[in-house]
């Protein structure tokens, strides 16, 4: 069997591409004779990491047809990306044409090509997909109206694959029933030496995430802020790729003379160190549709404050394993943080993260999970 996957990214940075590092590298030390190839729009570091598990990959220019909500759609925008769009599809069938795949499968909603080419070759197609753009990147739009992509998803997809009972609830009413289909992903961190938590001696917190006004980093800086101000020690890790709101956290920083309490990184893909160098995971995300860094922090046994929206209610139950809070409710974090400032407290929730199964979350268990759907 051959399965060709299109990346809608060159570079890691988010859940969606560590996702197809997981899926690959289970498929490839789960079902060793499966020929698996990936497209690709541009070289770069998840190329890199993904050519390990791969038998071979192609470099095509595609076009999102997802645009900042700053960007004027007009028909002059619209037939820029049909262009564009019937020139990657040109491109991928001769690609397909050459490995003659059994499967082509999209990850992310933001591309169509590769279902396009499929749907002409006569090759099954299946979207998987990680996100719900309106609602996940408020700052973006489809340049089409959203009921017109979701046909077109319906009508290019064999199996549209999402990642939690929360999306499959959203795209049911948009995509039909019957091909949707709900796989838990792994989540696999990658080798590091385990540091020691003598490293830091100051209660501290770990929020990573896309530096985007949905994934909640300024709510946490109020909450950090009211906790400071109150005269109590804190300190913070905010990591993520830059997508434009980094600049407005670090001014708020610096407004509030945050600096000995906040440290702001860009993405890097060692991750796993600042798991063991904080004592709490906060996801404040105004939604969720999976939360991979929330499995994360529970494998590397540290607990979780999650805001209390979408897919966060079926990563922890609520004060037995995790706490959620009140999304929006600064006063509501604030405590949830306070009452794990406590060692026993976070122990006792440490304790109990045995109850949530997480060897499901290997890559070997997801790919056997994707190929049952397949």
């Amino acid at each position: 069997m051959k399965l060709v996957f299109l990346s809608h990214d060159g570079n890691l940075g988010g859940g969606a591409q560590q996702c197809l590092i997981d899926l690959l590298k289970g498929l490839r030390q789960t079902f060793p004779d499966i020929q698996l190839y990936v497209i690709f729009p541009y070289e770069g570091s998840l190329v890199n990491s993904c050519s390990m598990y791969i038998d071979g990959y192609k470099i095509i220019h595609m076009s999102w047809w997802l645009l900042p909500n700053d960007v004027q759609v007009d028909l002059k925008k619209k037939f820029e990306f049909l262009n564009d769009t019937r020139k990657s599809v040109g491109e991928i069938m001769r690609y397909l044409a050459y490995i003659k795949p059994d499967y082509g499968i999209t990850n992310t909603i933001v591309i169509p090509s590769l279902a396009m080419a499929c749907k002409v070759l006569g090759i099954k197609h299946n979207w998987f997909i990680h996100e719900i753009p309106t609602m996940t990147w408020g700052n973006n739009r489809f340049i089409f109206q959203d009921r017109n992509i979701y046909r077109w998803i319906n009508l290019l997809s064999h199996t549209v694959l999402v990642t939690s009972r929360y999306s499959e609830s959203y795209y049911k009413h948009v995509i039909s029933r019957k091909k949707i289909k709900v796989v838990v992903q792994a989540v696999e961190l990658a080798s590091t030496s385990k540091i020691n938590s003598l490293f830091h001696s100051r209660y501290t917190l770990l929020l990573i995430g896309s530096f985007d006004s949905n994934k909640g980093q300024m709510e946490l800086l109020q909450a950090v802020n009211r906790i400071v101000s109150g005269g109590k020690d804190i300190f913070c890790y905010l990591i993520g790729a830059d997508l434009g709101y980094m600049a407005e956290c670090k001014d708020y920083v610096m407004l509030h003379k945050l600096e000995e309490n906040v440290l702001i990184l860009p993405f890097t893909p060692d991750i796993c160190q600042y798991y063991y160098l904080s004592d709490v995971l906060v996801n404040c995300s105004t939604l969720e549709t999976f939360g991979r860094t929330t499995v994360e922090a529970q494998k590397c046994g540290i607990p979780v404050i999650l805001s209390d929206v979408g897919a966060n209610t079926e990563r922890v139950l609520d004060q037995v394993n995790g706490l959620l809070y009140e999304k929006g409710n600064i006063l509501d974090l604030v405590n949830k943080i306070e009452l794990l400032r406590d060692k026993q407290t976070r122990k006792s929730f440490i304790d109990k993260l045995s109850l949530l199964g997480l060897n499901k979350y290997s890559s070997k268990e997801f790919a056997f999970r994707f190929m049952d759907i397949l």
